[in-house]
């Protein structure tokens, strides 16, 4: 079990990294990733007109038919490029009030609301929320947005979905939900979090993998140590789960499967 769980870790850390990576070389590289490159002329002519807090002329490009939710080229949409590009706060809330959608998505999947969960200051977030931004958005990775803020280990921007209204028990591609997922990355703290917030204890991820199972076996395998930043808090979630009846030790993954394939996966 332990190569199934260090892989999981690295799979989940490399997809993380990639994500991160991709978004910061796009905004570092600002001054040569400019609007023309991207757009028709008619567009760039509409972004530099929001950016000058122009918006006579942005709306009037905009009644000649500009339209603000387009791909672009490398399928980037206005939106992302203003956020990644200029980091104006400013701009790009003149961009949502001409009515860019922040739940409109690039080629990929992502949308503005999964892009700045991660690393972004609350404000940013706030502000697409505020516009109608989707909390549980789902990125490219099939993640939802409180995924990412798990990720960057922003509580803000946790705090900030939570408040919009964003479900604790929603999934990913795997069936973790935010209780679950940050076992995966090790960050159990995040994990207790959330199971405080309502985050169901007893899901099952598609490897038969829960919340118990999670804890029993790092301990277990001595991959969390006493002395550990992550004892205390798998320590507080087991407690948690045996003060709800939880038995230890919990069924294996393998055992769990074995029981899905006899009887059928329960819906959870």
């Amino acid at each position: 079990m332990r190569f199934k769980r260090t892989f999981t870790l690295g799979l989940s850390l490399l997809l993380g990294l990639f994500s991160a990576c991709y978004f910061s070389a796009i905004a570092r590289e600002d001054t040569n990733m400019k609007a023309e490159l991207f757009f028709e002329p008619n567009m760039v002519q509409l972004l530099k007109s929001i950016q000058a807090d122009d918006i006579s002329t942005a709306k009037q490009l905009i009644a000649e038919g500009v339209e603000l939710n387009i791909l672009g080229n490398e399928e980037i949409t206005p939106l992302l490029w203003l956020i990644t590009q200029t980091n104006d706060l400013k701009a790009t809330q003149r961009a949502l009030d001409l009515g860019a959608d922040p739940n409109f998505s690039d080629g990929d999947g992502d949308n503005a609301v999964t892009l700045v969960a991660r690393d972004y200051a609350p404000e940013w977030l706030e502000m697409l929320l505020e516009a109608g931004g989707n909390p549980n958005s789902i990125d490219s990775d099939g993640m939802p947005a409180m995924f990412d803020a798990i990720g960057g280990e922003n509580w803000d921007n946790i705090n900030t979905l939570l408040e919009y209204g964003a479900d604790v028990n929603l999934k990913d591609r795997s069936g973790s939900n935010s209780a679950l997922y940050p076992t995966y990355i090790m960050k159990y703290e995040f994990a207790y979090f959330f199971l405080l917030k309502g985050a169901d204890p007893y899901i099952y991820d598609d490897t038969g993998s829960d919340l118990a199972w999670s804890v029993y076996e790092p301990i277990e395998d001595g991959i969390i140590a006493p002395d550990s930043f992550n004892y205390p808090w798998v320590m507080k979630i087991k407690q948690h789960l045996i003060d709800q009846g939880v038995k230890f030790p919990p069924p294996t993954p393998q055992e769990v499967r074995a029981m899905w394939e006899k009887n059928g996966r329960p819906a959870n």
